[in-house]
């Protein structure tokens, strides 16, 4: 086994889900391109710490478009004080779309957060809710995944923000 990155290290993985894939209800890009190297770095252990988001979204979340009338996937509408973007229905709880993709083998994670299962919120991050509390025993993560800018805006504001409270963090 090659060493470990660092023992504190956390690879965390991004919404690695069939329906972000080509084909998938709201693919990314070649957003398959990844998952072959990323088995591979799991399965060669180099983190002793991966953690994996993943996107779990109820019938009717307030994100889908088809939950307002009239609306279409990609318009924006006001919500809560703030511009939402409606998406195509994508991640819905326990679909194979929402499943963690199965070209990975998943065995060494050692949790799962699951975020966007509040029908009333759209989560861009799994730095909110849950993955705080976890990370704040740890100095660096390393998050990778294939997601819009979005989420990357919203995953490096909320790595920045555990900084502030727990210790530097590394985005790749």
């Amino acid at each position: 086994m090659p060493p470990v990155i660092h023992d504190r290290a956390v690879l965390i993985l991004v919404d690695v889900q069939p329906d972000f894939m080509p084909g998938g209800t709201l693919a990314c890009h070649e957003g398959d391109a990844i998952v072959p190297g990323i088995d591979r770095l799991l399965r060669a252990g180099a983190f002793r710490h991966v953690v994996a988001t993943q996107d779990w979204h109820p019938r009717g979340h307030v994100s889908f478009a088809s939950s307002h009338t009239g609306m279409a996937p990609f318009q924006q509408i006001e919500l809560y004080g703030h511009t939402q973007t409606l998406w195509p229905e994508h991640c819905v709880q326990d679909t194979t779309g929402a499943r963690l993709h199965a070209g990975i083998d998943w065995s060494s994670t050692n949790a799962i957060i699951r975020k966007g299962s509040d029908p009333r919120v759209d989560s861009y991050s799994g730095f909110r809710e849950t993955m705080v509390r976890m990370a704040r025993d740890r100095r660096l993560g390393w998050p990778a995944g294939y997601a819009n800018a979005g989420w990357m805006k919203s995953m490096s504001a909320d790595s920045h923000a555990m900084s502030a409270c727990c210790g530097p963090r590394k985005m790749l």
